[in-house]
């Protein structure tokens, strides 16, 4: 029997999903709970598997193709029902042959696809070839059977490279490319890159935020020379828990604290109903960059969490974000942003809202710098610090005490006591 897999409603207000690849090929045989595809959503990326046992017949969309809920992802014929001619639901026909994939023309009287090319390799080894970035199908098999092996894999990503680095090394050729391409001659080559996966989402995400929501940014100084002190005394303690105690941790609590007092920050726009949703719980998304590019995890009920939890909990999201095995519900649902450029940023950025949020902080570099303390010139550590909002529904006044707030947290940290949790 012919079984459907349609792209199931995996919550979070996801309804599409983008194909990155195809773990199996049409043709090949798989278990029951074995990995087919690799899907991006808006959120995460998952691997699929597939509930019943048999063999491909069909997918039902190419690599960088969008499927939505409720679409055909892939056919299965069951290893029980595997008489010809069965009818497939949904696949082509042609006259006096049996079903055959979108993807494919086999001739009249087969069953199913002809592969282009049919690769014998083991799940993981498959899924090293993607980090490397390694087609699969370009790799010689050594392994008994004619199987890919971790080796191979290996061993073709190292000449891959090799020769790379040789191209880098060619400044005769690199010299003709640019003076071919400023004389604007005909010959110019040029290398394009498809925008696909996390790429794809984080580029239709900056889309409509720019094009939705009104951007403004304010921005301030903070003379942080207390807190400074007070991460290097609790390093020794937070060092001996096995957590790794960075300014963030400080900023997502005073954050979490300040939003408690300004609810219209802790909010999304629903734009079709013109309202605003005043969340009631503190999710506090943390943008991180990644290889593959930036995602935004969340620190879920920030504001009931100490410090030093919140310091874990963002070592093990960063840890997993990095390794892409974050789950779904781990990079949605965040009620506000906070954005650092970390200690090698610049003074001052406009971070993009993460929409439909309305607002995002954004924590630049801590400098030592000479400030006024006391009618004396010091020495003090400084740090920039900006708030970029939603004008539709926030007024600048309102982004003028948020920011003073937060000014007052980070200036004068042992007010993090009286909060506690």
């Amino acid at each position: 029997m012919a079984y459907e897999f349609r792209l199931p409603d995996i919550g979070e207000g996801l309804h599409e999903a983008e194909i990155l690849s195809w773990l199996k090929e049409a043709g090949d045989q798989v278990q029951e709970n074995e990995n087919i595809v690799e899907i991006q959503t808006d959120k995460a990326v998952v691997e699929i598997s597939s509930p019943v046992s048999g063999t491909i017949l069909s997918f039902g969309a190419e690599v960088g193709e969008v499927v939505k809920v409720g679409e055909v992802l892939f056919t299965v014929m069951e290893e029980a029902k595997t008489a010809p001619g069965l009818p497939v639901k949904g696949a082509a026909v042609l006259p006096g042959s049996e079903h055959v994939s979108r993807q494919s023309q086999p001739p009249s009287g087969l069953i199913g696809i002809l592969p282009k090319k049919r690769v014998m390799a083991a799940p993981s080894i498959r899924k090293l070839a993607r980090e490397l970035g390694v087609d699969i199908t370009e790799v010689p098999a050594t392994g008994k059977g004619g199987k890919v092996t971790e080796a191979d894999v290996r061993g073709y990503a190292l000449q891959s490279e090799k020769e790379a680095a040789a191209a880098v090394q060619a400044p005769i050729a690199s010299a003709k490319l640019i003076q071919s391409v400023r004389a604007g001659q005909d010959e110019a080559e040029e290398v394009r890159e498809p925008i696909r996966g996390l790429r794809k989402k984080i580029y239709e995400n900056m889309k409509l935020s720019k094009s939705t929501a009104i951007h403004c940014s304010g921005m301030d100084e903070v003379v942080v020379t207390k807190l400074v002190e007070l991460r290097k005394q609790l390093q020794r303690h937070a060092e001996k828990e096995g957590v790794k105690l960075t300014y963030l941790p400080f900023f997502v609590k005073a954050a979490a604290m300040v939003l408690k007092r300004h609810p219209v920050f802790n909010a999304t726009v629903d734009d079709e109903r013109m309202e605003i949703v005043y969340k009631k719980k503190i999710h506090i998304g943390i943008a991180t960059a990644t290889e593959d590019g930036l995602i935004v995890p969340a620190v879920r009920g920030a504001d009931q969490m100490s410090i030093m939890e919140i310091a874990q909990e963002i070592q093990d999201l960063s840890s997993r974000a990095r390794e892409r095995r974050l789950k779904p519900h781990e990079v949605s649902g965040s009620t506000f942003t906070i954005s650092s450029t970390g200690s090698k940023g610049g003074w001052f950025a406009t971070p993009i809202i993460n929409y439909p949020e309305v607002a995002i902080l954004g924590i630049h570099s801590i400098k030592k710098k000479p400030i006024v303390q006391d009618d004396q010139i010091v020495v003090g550590e400084v740090m920039g610090m900006s708030i970029t909002f939603d004008h539709r529904v926030i007024d600048g006044a309102h982004a003028n005490h948020f920011m003073e707030d937060i000014h007052h947290l980070l200036e004068n940290p042992e007010l993090f006591i009286l909060e506690g949790r």
